[in-house]
């Protein structure tokens, strides 16, 4: 008997299952939009956004502005998304890659450390750790931004309050960094 391909409600799973470079475009951004509104799923919004501008290279050179004509996109999942843009600039820096076309990247969060990019993507808090004190722990742990880009989701899920959505939300976004660089190589 043949062997079905599972099939996931959110690309969450998906991405727990099988990694983040298995994830379409689409699914990397709904799993940043995290929820819709009344009647629409994030991935439908985030397959709006898609059709919009193409691809997450598209999204260079868009700012926040750009992205709210899109119904569903409010200022808190726009900055998740320009997370996404932020770690791929600081990756750059912290490597110390020489890129024209970073200038591409408009979409970015103002002038915030990295605790507080990453406390975009980790959102509220757990218990007495607020989003950054998790945030701090994560740079504690990993040395840096770019340190996150190739831990497992498990290294990262240790850390008492992240939990799945949160460690899913972070690989998400780090998963959108590598493709901005990549689409900012390829300019």
């Amino acid at each position: 008997m043949a062997e079905s391909k599972p099939q996931w409600d959110h690309p969450g799973g998906k991405l727990i299952e099988l990694g983040s470079r298995e994830l379409k475009d689409e699914e990397l951004l709904a799993i940043l939009i995290g929820s819709g509104y009344k009647g629409r799923s994030a991935q439908a919004i985030a397959k709006e956004l898609l059709n919009k501008y193409f691809s997450i290279a598209g999204l260079l050179g868009k700012t926040s502005s750009d992205l709210s004509v899109i119904k569903g996109l409010k200022e808190g999942k726009i900055a998740r998304i320009a997370a996404s843009f932020e770690i791929a600039k600081r990756v750059f820096d912290e490597n110390k890659w020489e890129l024209p076309n970073r200038r591409l990247v408009r979409l970015e969060l103002p002038e915030l450390a990295d605790a507080d990019v990453l406390a975009v993507l980790i959102g509220g808090r757990y218990k007495e750790k607020t989003a950054k004190d998790l945030s701090k722990e994560l740079l504690a742990e990993f040395g840096s931004i770019s340190g996150l880009m190739e831990q497992k989701l498990w290294k990262m899920a240790r850390i008492k309050g992240l939990g799945d959505v949160r460690v899913v939300r972070i690989a998400a976004a780090i998963e959108m960094a590598r493709r901005i660089v990549r689409a900012l190589e390829k300019e």
